[in-house]
Protein backbone atom coordinates (compact mmCIF):
# COMPACT_ATOMS: atom_id res chain seq x y z
CA UNK A 1 0.00 0.00 0.00
CA UNK A 2 3.12 2.33 0.61
CA UNK A 3 4.46 1.62 -2.14
CA UNK A 4 1.44 2.04 -4.22
CA UNK A 5 0.89 5.37 -2.88
CA UNK A 6 4.13 6.63 -3.05
CA UNK A 7 3.97 5.83 -7.23
CA UNK A 8 0.91 7.47 -6.88
CA UNK A 9 2.52 10.41 -5.72
CA UNK A 10 4.92 10.47 -7.99
CA UNK A 11 2.55 10.54 -10.88
CA UNK A 12 0.91 13.19 -9.36
CA UNK A 13 3.98 15.18 -8.88
CA UNK A 14 4.91 14.66 -12.93
CA UNK A 15 1.58 15.55 -14.26
CA UNK A 16 1.23 18.48 -11.89
CA UNK A 17 4.94 19.64 -13.38
CA UNK A 18 3.82 18.81 -16.99
CA UNK A 19 0.70 21.20 -16.67
CA UNK A 20 3.01 23.79 -14.87
CA UNK A 21 5.37 23.85 -17.82
CA UNK A 22 2.37 23.90 -20.40
CA UNK A 23 0.81 26.84 -18.38
CA UNK A 24 4.11 28.64 -18.91
CA UNK A 25 4.72 28.20 -22.44
CA UNK A 26 1.10 29.37 -22.67
CA UNK A 27 1.69 32.30 -21.33
CA UNK A 28 4.90 33.25 -22.51
CA UNK A 29 4.36 32.78 -26.21
CA UNK A 30 1.23 34.48 -25.75
CA UNK A 31 2.64 37.98 -23.75
CA UNK A 32 5.39 37.81 -25.59
CA UNK A 33 3.36 37.90 -29.12
CA UNK A 34 1.38 40.84 -27.42
CA UNK A 35 4.65 42.34 -26.68
CA UNK A 36 5.78 41.97 -30.35
CA UNK A 37 2.44 43.39 -31.55
CA UNK A 38 1.99 46.47 -29.32
CA UNK A 39 5.87 47.31 -28.42
CA UNK A 40 8.26 45.84 -31.48
CA UNK A 41 6.35 47.98 -34.24
CA UNK A 42 9.08 49.01 -36.13
CA UNK A 43 11.64 46.48 -37.83
CA UNK A 44 14.03 49.11 -38.23
CA UNK A 45 14.84 49.27 -34.79
CA UNK A 46 17.75 46.80 -33.14
CA UNK A 47 18.43 45.31 -36.44
CA UNK A 48 15.95 43.39 -37.40
CA UNK A 49 15.31 44.59 -40.62
CA UNK A 50 18.99 43.89 -41.96
CA UNK A 51 18.22 39.86 -40.12
CA UNK A 52 15.53 40.10 -42.08
CA UNK A 53 17.08 40.88 -45.42
CA UNK A 54 20.03 38.29 -44.32
CA UNK A 55 17.23 35.50 -44.50
CA UNK A 56 16.13 36.31 -47.93
CA UNK A 57 19.34 36.16 -49.49
CA UNK A 58 19.78 32.76 -47.39
CA UNK A 59 16.70 31.54 -49.53
CA UNK A 60 17.38 32.91 -52.60
CA UNK A 61 20.99 31.77 -51.99
CA UNK A 62 19.24 27.98 -50.88
CA UNK A 63 17.39 28.13 -54.23
CA UNK A 64 20.39 28.70 -56.80
CA UNK A 65 20.48 32.52 -57.06
CA UNK A 66 23.92 33.68 -55.39
CA UNK A 67 23.37 36.94 -53.39
CA UNK A 68 25.06 40.09 -54.86
CA UNK A 69 27.25 40.39 -51.02
CA UNK A 70 27.80 37.84 -48.25
CA UNK A 71 25.21 36.90 -46.23
CA UNK A 72 25.10 39.79 -43.23
CA UNK A 73 28.32 42.07 -44.89
CA UNK A 74 30.49 40.66 -42.12
CA UNK A 75 28.26 42.50 -39.49
CA UNK A 76 25.67 39.95 -38.98
CA UNK A 77 26.45 35.89 -38.60
CA UNK A 78 24.49 33.82 -41.27
CA UNK A 79 23.18 30.83 -38.50
CA UNK A 80 19.89 32.59 -37.30
CA UNK A 81 19.55 34.11 -40.34
CA UNK A 82 19.03 30.47 -41.71
CA UNK A 83 16.46 30.18 -39.02
CA UNK A 84 14.80 32.88 -40.44
CA UNK A 85 15.17 31.67 -44.00
CA UNK A 86 13.25 28.36 -43.06
CA UNK A 87 9.95 30.81 -42.83
CA UNK A 88 10.40 32.77 -45.84
CA UNK A 89 7.96 33.03 -48.71
CA UNK A 90 8.87 35.44 -51.40
CA UNK A 91 4.79 35.95 -51.97
CA UNK A 92 5.47 37.40 -48.24
CA UNK A 93 5.39 41.39 -48.34
CA UNK A 94 7.96 43.06 -45.59
CA UNK A 95 5.24 43.76 -42.96
CA UNK A 96 4.21 40.51 -43.13
CA UNK A 97 7.42 38.92 -42.91
CA UNK A 98 8.44 41.00 -40.26
CA UNK A 99 5.22 39.22 -37.97
CA UNK A 100 6.44 35.98 -39.37
CA UNK A 101 9.97 36.57 -38.12
CA UNK A 102 8.46 37.39 -34.60
CA UNK A 103 6.69 34.37 -34.51
CA UNK A 104 9.35 32.12 -35.64
CA UNK A 105 11.71 33.51 -33.14
CA UNK A 106 9.14 33.19 -30.23
CA UNK A 107 8.59 29.52 -30.73
CA UNK A 108 12.59 29.35 -30.97
CA UNK A 109 12.72 30.75 -27.52
CA UNK A 110 10.39 28.72 -26.18
CA UNK A 111 12.60 25.56 -27.75
CA UNK A 112 15.34 27.15 -26.28
CA UNK A 113 14.14 27.63 -22.68
CA UNK A 114 13.41 23.90 -22.85
CA UNK A 115 16.61 22.83 -23.65
CA UNK A 116 17.92 25.04 -20.78
CA UNK A 117 15.34 23.70 -18.53
CA UNK A 118 17.10 20.21 -19.16
CA UNK A 119 20.26 21.15 -18.78
CA UNK A 120 20.19 23.17 -15.48
CA UNK A 121 18.21 20.21 -14.09
CA UNK A 122 20.99 17.56 -15.01
CA UNK A 123 23.31 19.91 -12.94
CA UNK A 124 21.25 21.26 -10.61
CA UNK A 125 18.72 20.33 -7.76
CA UNK A 126 15.20 20.84 -8.63
CA UNK A 127 14.39 23.98 -6.79
CA UNK A 128 17.75 25.78 -7.69
CA UNK A 129 16.94 24.45 -11.71
CA UNK A 130 13.52 25.50 -11.62
CA UNK A 131 14.41 29.48 -10.19
CA UNK A 132 17.38 29.49 -12.85
CA UNK A 133 14.75 28.69 -15.34
CA UNK A 134 12.45 31.07 -14.64
CA UNK A 135 14.95 33.64 -13.97
CA UNK A 136 15.64 33.65 -17.61
CA UNK A 137 12.46 32.60 -19.01
CA UNK A 138 11.09 36.57 -17.50
CA UNK A 139 14.22 37.96 -16.27
CA UNK A 140 15.12 38.33 -20.23
CA UNK A 141 14.06 35.86 -22.78
CA UNK A 142 10.51 37.00 -22.74
CA UNK A 143 11.52 40.45 -23.42
CA UNK A 144 13.01 39.71 -26.58
CA UNK A 145 11.08 37.13 -27.78
CA UNK A 146 9.47 38.90 -30.02
CA UNK A 147 11.89 40.58 -31.90
CA UNK A 148 13.98 39.13 -35.42
CA UNK A 149 17.29 39.27 -33.78
CA UNK A 150 19.65 36.54 -33.09
CA UNK A 151 20.52 37.24 -29.59
CA UNK A 152 18.42 34.31 -27.51
CA UNK A 153 20.13 31.59 -30.16
CA UNK A 154 23.35 33.04 -29.40
CA UNK A 155 22.55 33.67 -25.43
CA UNK A 156 21.72 29.64 -25.31
CA UNK A 157 24.59 28.32 -27.70
CA UNK A 158 27.62 30.38 -25.92
CA UNK A 159 25.88 29.32 -22.23
CA UNK A 160 26.04 25.40 -23.48
CA UNK A 161 29.48 26.49 -25.10
CA UNK A 162 30.65 27.87 -21.66
CA UNK A 163 29.41 24.58 -20.01
CA UNK A 164 31.38 22.48 -22.08
CA UNK A 165 34.55 24.55 -21.23
CA UNK A 166 33.88 24.65 -17.60
CA UNK A 167 33.33 20.28 -17.41
CA UNK A 168 36.83 20.74 -19.28
CA UNK A 169 38.56 22.56 -16.09
CA UNK A 170 36.64 20.34 -13.95
CA UNK A 171 36.90 17.12 -14.94
CA UNK A 172 40.02 14.06 -14.70
CA UNK A 173 42.03 13.68 -18.03
CA UNK A 174 39.69 10.68 -18.90
CA UNK A 175 38.42 9.74 -22.03
CA UNK A 176 35.28 11.75 -21.64
CA UNK A 177 37.47 14.99 -21.73
CA UNK A 178 37.80 14.04 -26.18
CA UNK A 179 33.53 13.93 -26.04
CA UNK A 180 33.24 16.89 -24.15
CA UNK A 181 35.82 18.71 -26.26
CA UNK A 182 34.34 17.73 -29.28
CA UNK A 183 30.42 18.98 -28.18
CA UNK A 184 32.37 22.19 -26.82
CA UNK A 185 34.28 22.52 -30.26
CA UNK A 186 30.48 22.46 -32.46
CA UNK A 187 28.65 24.59 -30.04
CA UNK A 188 31.14 27.12 -29.47
CA UNK A 189 31.59 27.14 -33.66
CA UNK A 190 27.63 27.58 -33.55
CA UNK A 191 27.69 29.83 -31.06
CA UNK A 192 30.17 32.04 -33.36
CA UNK A 193 27.97 31.56 -36.82
CA UNK A 194 25.15 33.31 -34.86
CA UNK A 195 27.34 36.26 -33.28
CA UNK A 196 31.42 36.63 -33.45
CA UNK A 197 31.68 37.93 -29.94
CA UNK A 198 33.59 34.46 -28.95
CA UNK A 199 37.03 34.21 -29.88
CA UNK A 200 38.10 36.23 -26.95
CA UNK A 201 36.36 34.32 -24.34
CA UNK A 202 37.80 30.81 -26.78
CA UNK A 203 41.36 32.41 -26.37
CA UNK A 204 40.60 32.63 -22.41
CA UNK A 205 39.80 29.15 -22.10
CA UNK A 206 42.71 27.69 -24.60
CA UNK A 207 45.20 29.20 -22.69
CA UNK A 208 43.81 28.49 -18.94
CA UNK A 209 43.06 24.69 -20.08
CA UNK A 210 47.11 24.87 -21.56
CA UNK A 211 48.26 26.30 -18.31
CA UNK A 212 46.14 23.29 -15.98
CA UNK A 213 47.17 20.79 -18.20
CA UNK A 214 51.11 22.03 -18.23
CA UNK A 215 51.26 22.74 -14.32
CA UNK A 216 49.57 19.29 -12.94
CA UNK A 217 52.05 18.03 -10.45
CA UNK A 218 53.59 14.85 -9.63
CA UNK A 219 51.90 12.88 -7.19
CA UNK A 220 54.45 9.99 -5.64
CA UNK A 221 57.31 8.18 -7.61
CA UNK A 222 55.01 6.90 -10.09
CA UNK A 223 53.41 10.19 -10.53
CA UNK A 224 55.00 11.14 -13.73
CA UNK A 225 54.02 8.65 -15.56
CA UNK A 226 50.55 9.70 -14.76
CA UNK A 227 50.81 13.20 -15.76
CA UNK A 228 52.20 12.46 -18.86
CA UNK A 229 49.39 10.85 -19.33
CA UNK A 230 46.75 13.10 -18.17
CA UNK A 231 48.86 15.58 -20.17
CA UNK A 232 48.88 13.45 -23.84
CA UNK A 233 44.79 13.06 -22.65
CA UNK A 234 44.51 17.34 -22.55
CA UNK A 235 46.59 17.93 -25.46
CA UNK A 236 44.12 15.19 -27.52
CA UNK A 237 41.09 17.12 -25.88
CA UNK A 238 41.99 20.33 -26.88
CA UNK A 239 43.32 19.45 -30.26
CA UNK A 240 39.76 17.27 -30.44
CA UNK A 241 38.05 20.83 -29.45
CA UNK A 242 39.97 23.07 -32.44
CA UNK A 243 39.62 20.81 -35.28
CA UNK A 244 35.83 20.08 -34.48
CA UNK A 245 35.43 24.18 -34.21
CA UNK A 246 37.42 24.64 -37.58
CA UNK A 247 35.55 21.85 -39.19
CA UNK A 248 32.32 23.22 -39.14
CA UNK A 249 33.76 26.78 -39.75
CA UNK A 250 35.75 26.17 -42.60
CA UNK A 251 33.30 27.21 -45.47
CA UNK A 252 32.64 30.36 -43.11
CA UNK A 253 36.41 30.96 -43.03
CA UNK A 254 37.35 30.03 -46.64
CA UNK A 255 34.92 32.59 -47.78
CA UNK A 256 36.21 35.24 -45.56
CA UNK A 257 39.83 34.52 -46.64
CA UNK A 258 38.72 34.57 -50.26
CA UNK A 259 36.98 37.89 -50.12
CA UNK A 260 38.35 39.70 -47.23
CA UNK A 261 41.77 38.11 -46.94
CA UNK A 262 41.70 37.39 -43.09
CA UNK A 263 39.89 33.91 -41.90
CA UNK A 264 38.83 35.78 -38.78
CA UNK A 265 36.51 39.00 -40.31
CA UNK A 266 34.05 40.76 -38.91
CA UNK A 267 33.50 44.40 -39.33
CA UNK A 268 32.64 45.55 -35.34
CA UNK A 269 35.69 43.45 -34.16
CA UNK A 270 38.19 44.09 -36.87
CA UNK A 271 37.17 48.00 -37.14
CA UNK A 272 34.45 49.44 -35.59
CA UNK A 273 35.21 48.65 -31.81
CA UNK A 274 38.36 50.94 -32.65
CA UNK A 275 36.82 53.89 -33.47
CA UNK A 276 35.33 56.66 -30.65
CA UNK A 277 31.61 56.63 -31.54
CA UNK A 278 29.03 55.01 -33.83
CA UNK A 279 29.25 58.45 -35.65
CA UNK A 280 33.05 58.23 -36.49
CA UNK A 281 32.42 54.70 -37.56
CA UNK A 282 29.47 54.87 -39.98
CA UNK A 283 31.85 57.83 -41.56
CA UNK A 284 35.11 55.26 -41.61
CA UNK A 285 35.56 51.91 -43.11
CA UNK A 286 31.69 51.13 -44.07
CA UNK A 287 32.31 53.80 -46.83
CA UNK A 288 34.95 52.04 -48.38
CA UNK A 289 33.58 48.82 -49.13
CA UNK A 290 34.53 46.86 -45.63
CA UNK A 291 30.79 44.73 -46.30
CA UNK A 292 32.04 43.30 -49.43
CA UNK A 293 35.88 43.18 -49.00
CA UNK A 294 38.91 44.69 -47.44
CA UNK A 295 38.24 48.71 -47.21
CA UNK A 296 39.78 50.35 -49.96
CA UNK A 297 41.70 52.78 -47.62
CA UNK A 298 45.62 53.17 -47.04
CA UNK A 299 46.59 50.93 -44.11
CA UNK A 300 47.54 53.84 -41.75
CA UNK A 301 43.83 55.18 -42.11
CA UNK A 302 42.67 51.80 -40.73
CA UNK A 303 41.22 51.42 -37.35
CA UNK A 304 43.08 49.11 -35.46
CA UNK A 305 44.22 48.35 -31.53
CA UNK A 306 47.90 50.08 -31.71
CA UNK A 307 46.72 53.01 -33.84
CA UNK A 308 43.86 53.04 -31.12
CA UNK A 309 46.75 52.71 -28.17
CA UNK A 310 48.78 55.58 -30.07
CA UNK A 311 45.93 57.85 -30.17
CA UNK A 312 44.46 57.51 -26.75
CA UNK A 313 45.26 58.25 -23.28
CA UNK A 314 44.84 55.98 -20.40
CA UNK A 315 41.76 58.68 -18.75
CA UNK A 316 40.06 58.74 -22.44
CA UNK A 317 40.26 54.68 -22.09
CA UNK A 318 38.86 54.55 -18.53
CA UNK A 319 36.25 57.40 -19.02
CA UNK A 320 35.15 55.00 -22.11
CA UNK A 321 35.15 52.02 -20.13
CA UNK A 322 33.43 53.63 -17.19
CA UNK A 323 30.42 55.09 -19.55
CA UNK A 324 29.55 51.73 -20.85
CA UNK A 325 29.48 50.54 -17.12
CA UNK A 326 26.98 53.21 -16.34
CA UNK A 327 25.12 52.28 -19.49
CA UNK A 328 24.62 48.46 -17.60
CA UNK A 329 23.41 49.81 -14.66
CA UNK A 330 21.07 51.77 -16.33
CA UNK A 331 19.68 49.41 -19.17
CA UNK A 332 19.79 46.60 -16.12
CA UNK A 333 17.53 49.55 -13.60
CA UNK A 334 15.39 50.53 -16.32
CA UNK A 335 14.52 47.74 -19.08
CA UNK A 336 14.62 43.55 -18.54
CA UNK A 337 13.91 42.22 -14.78
CA UNK A 338 17.14 40.49 -14.03
CA UNK A 339 18.33 43.21 -11.35
CA UNK A 340 16.96 42.21 -8.34
CA UNK A 341 18.02 38.49 -8.62
CA UNK A 342 21.21 39.15 -9.82
CA UNK A 343 21.85 41.34 -6.88
CA UNK A 344 20.06 38.35 -4.49
CA UNK A 345 22.59 36.14 -5.54
CA UNK A 346 25.64 38.04 -5.54
CA UNK A 347 24.29 39.66 -2.38
CA UNK A 348 24.91 35.77 -0.99
CA UNK A 349 28.26 35.21 -2.18
CA UNK A 350 29.30 38.25 0.19
CA UNK A 351 27.78 36.98 2.81
CA UNK A 352 28.97 33.67 2.35
CA UNK A 353 32.70 35.16 1.57
CA UNK A 354 32.25 37.54 5.04
CA UNK A 355 31.49 34.84 6.79
CA UNK A 356 32.47 31.30 6.11
CA UNK A 357 35.46 32.94 3.98
CA UNK A 358 37.36 29.86 4.42
CA UNK A 359 34.65 27.79 3.22
CA UNK A 360 34.60 29.67 -0.36
CA UNK A 361 38.74 29.79 -0.22
CA UNK A 362 38.84 25.83 0.07
CA UNK A 363 36.15 25.91 -2.97
CA UNK A 364 38.25 28.12 -5.04
CA UNK A 365 41.41 25.94 -4.43
CA UNK A 366 39.52 22.68 -5.33
CA UNK A 367 38.97 24.11 -8.48
CA UNK A 368 42.25 26.83 -8.72
CA UNK A 369 42.71 27.09 -12.65
CA UNK A 370 38.13 26.85 -12.93
CA UNK A 371 38.13 29.59 -10.39
CA UNK A 372 40.87 31.68 -12.46
CA UNK A 373 39.58 30.87 -15.77
CA UNK A 374 36.08 32.57 -14.38
CA UNK A 375 37.67 35.43 -12.78
CA UNK A 376 39.28 36.24 -15.95
CA UNK A 377 36.58 35.96 -18.37
CA UNK A 378 34.27 38.10 -15.95
CA UNK A 379 36.96 41.05 -16.00
CA UNK A 380 37.48 40.67 -20.13
CA UNK A 381 33.85 40.66 -20.87
CA UNK A 382 32.11 42.96 -18.63
CA UNK A 383 35.56 45.52 -19.68
CA UNK A 384 34.76 44.59 -23.39
CA UNK A 385 31.52 45.41 -22.89
CA UNK A 386 31.54 48.43 -21.86
CA UNK A 387 34.28 49.53 -23.63
CA UNK A 388 32.24 48.70 -26.89
CA UNK A 389 29.33 50.60 -25.68
CA UNK A 390 30.17 53.99 -27.32
CA UNK A 391 29.80 52.45 -31.40
CA UNK A 392 27.49 50.15 -30.32
CA UNK A 393 24.32 52.14 -31.41
CA UNK A 394 21.86 50.51 -28.90
CA UNK A 395 23.95 50.40 -25.48
CA UNK A 396 25.72 47.89 -23.46
CA UNK A 397 22.39 45.36 -22.98
CA UNK A 398 22.27 42.81 -25.51
CA UNK A 399 25.96 42.38 -25.02
CA UNK A 400 25.78 42.01 -21.06
CA UNK A 401 22.44 39.66 -21.27
CA UNK A 402 25.17 37.08 -22.92
CA UNK A 403 27.05 36.50 -19.48
CA UNK A 404 23.65 36.64 -17.17
CA UNK A 405 23.08 32.66 -17.60
CA UNK A 406 26.65 31.43 -17.20
CA UNK A 407 26.73 34.09 -13.85
CA UNK A 408 23.36 32.69 -12.32
CA UNK A 409 24.40 29.18 -13.34
CA UNK A 410 27.86 29.35 -11.33
CA UNK A 411 26.38 30.75 -8.45
CA UNK A 412 23.16 28.45 -8.58
CA UNK A 413 25.96 25.30 -8.57
CA UNK A 414 27.83 26.55 -5.85
CA UNK A 415 25.06 27.35 -3.57
CA UNK A 416 24.05 23.39 -4.45
CA UNK A 417 26.14 21.28 -5.30
CA UNK A 418 29.65 22.31 -3.22
CA UNK A 419 30.86 22.25 0.25
CA UNK A 420 28.71 25.53 0.31
CA UNK A 421 25.86 23.67 0.44
CA UNK A 422 25.46 23.40 4.06
CA UNK A 423 26.23 26.57 5.59
CA UNK A 424 23.96 27.79 8.02
CA UNK A 425 23.64 30.95 9.90
CA UNK A 426 21.16 31.42 13.16
CA UNK A 427 20.42 34.92 13.09
CA UNK A 428 18.06 35.77 15.91
CA UNK A 429 18.37 32.09 17.42
CA UNK A 430 16.31 30.83 13.21
CA UNK A 431 18.17 28.32 11.65
CA UNK A 432 18.86 29.32 8.03
CA UNK A 433 20.65 27.54 5.11
CA UNK A 434 21.20 27.92 1.59
CA UNK A 435 17.76 26.09 1.06
CA UNK A 436 15.85 29.21 2.15
CA UNK A 437 17.57 31.16 0.05
CA UNK A 438 16.18 28.79 -3.03
CA UNK A 439 12.66 28.58 -1.37
CA UNK A 440 13.13 32.54 -1.02
CA UNK A 441 13.82 32.99 -4.71
CA UNK A 442 11.16 30.71 -5.65
CA UNK A 443 8.21 33.32 -4.12
CA UNK A 444 9.74 36.11 -5.08
CA UNK A 445 9.79 34.98 -8.43
CA UNK A 446 5.85 33.72 -8.44
CA UNK A 447 5.26 37.40 -6.89
CA UNK A 448 7.26 39.22 -9.55
CA UNK A 449 5.56 37.33 -12.64
CA UNK A 450 1.87 37.55 -10.79
CA UNK A 451 1.99 41.23 -10.19
CA UNK A 452 5.01 42.70 -12.14
CA UNK A 453 6.08 41.03 -15.37
CA UNK A 454 2.67 42.00 -17.61
CA UNK A 455 2.56 45.53 -17.11
CA UNK A 456 6.38 45.84 -16.90
CA UNK A 457 6.20 43.64 -20.59
CA UNK A 458 4.35 45.80 -22.46
CA UNK A 459 5.76 49.58 -21.71
CA UNK A 460 9.50 48.08 -22.08
CA UNK A 461 10.97 47.79 -25.53
CA UNK A 462 13.26 45.11 -25.93
CA UNK A 463 15.34 45.23 -28.45
CA UNK A 464 17.78 46.86 -27.02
Amino acid sequence: MAASGSRSYSWLRIIAGVLLCVGVAIFFTRSAAEHGRRVNTSKARGDQSGYLWDAENVYHNWHGRRPSVVIGERNRMPLYAGYLALFYDPAMTDPEYFEVGKRANIYLAVGLLTLLALVFRRHLPLLPAVNLTAIATFGWFIYKAGYTQSELLFYTLFFLSFLCCWHLLRSTATPRLLYLAALGGALSALAYLTKAATPPFLALFGLTFAAQAGTSPNVGPSGGGIVRSARIRAAAAGLVFAMVFLAILSPYLMTNKRVFGRYFYNVNSTFYVWYDNWAQASQGTILHGDGVGWPDMRESQLPSLSRYWREHTIRQIAERVQSGLADMAVVSYRTYDYLGYLALFSGLLVVIAVTRWHLLWLMLVDHVWLSAFLCLYAVLYVGATAFYFPISGTGTARFFLAHLLPFFFVLSHAFSRTRLRDITWTPGGVRLGLRHFHIAVSLILVFDVALRTSSRLMTTYGGF
